[in-house]
């Protein structure tokens, strides 16, 4: 089968305040992810705890966490859940799954265990209330 080339101008709405805040994201979790402590920025990514589209989803650091890209992926859908407490949770759905290293050990392997870094400075780390809230919607997904 072969495909063609089609493509479509569109209209879309960027959020300019981004690259700012990846900036500030990475550099409190000194350029690692605060899972697995990857150190690669060119692979690494400022998630957010609240989306955007929450009125609390502000961009400040202690609204993000710098995961990698296989993290941010897990979190962002529901795979990978940060307690309150800073534990990592892994969906049960996840868990029941069975494959090679990178879900054995990228992924499951960090079940139970706490984030591997935080930000140095206090008012950086993660709102416990955002944590909690993102949990919930961890939870709900079952």
């Amino acid at each position: 089968m072969s495909l063609e080339r089609r493509y479509a101008t569109v209209q879309m709405k960027k959020r300019l305040h981004q690259a700012a805040f990846r900036q500030h994201v990475l550099r409190a979790y000194s350029q690692r992810c605060a899972v697995c402590r990857f150190p690669r920025p060119e692979l690494l990514d400022a998630a957010h705890i609240l989306p955007n589209r929450d009125e609390r989803g502000r961009p400040e650091v202690s609204n993000g966490l710098s995961l990698c890209k296989l993290h941010h992926g897990a979190f962002d859908t529901d795979l990978l859940g940060i307690r309150p407490d800073g534990i990592i949770e892994i969906a049960s759905r996840l868990l029941a799954e069975r494959d090679g290293p990178t879900l054995e050990y990228g992924l499951k392997g960090f079940a139970g265990q706490a984030l591997s870094i935080l930000p140095e400075t206090p008012a950086h780390r993660p709102r416990r209330e955002y944590l909690e809230a993102r949990y919930e919607r961890f939870r709900e997904a079952g």
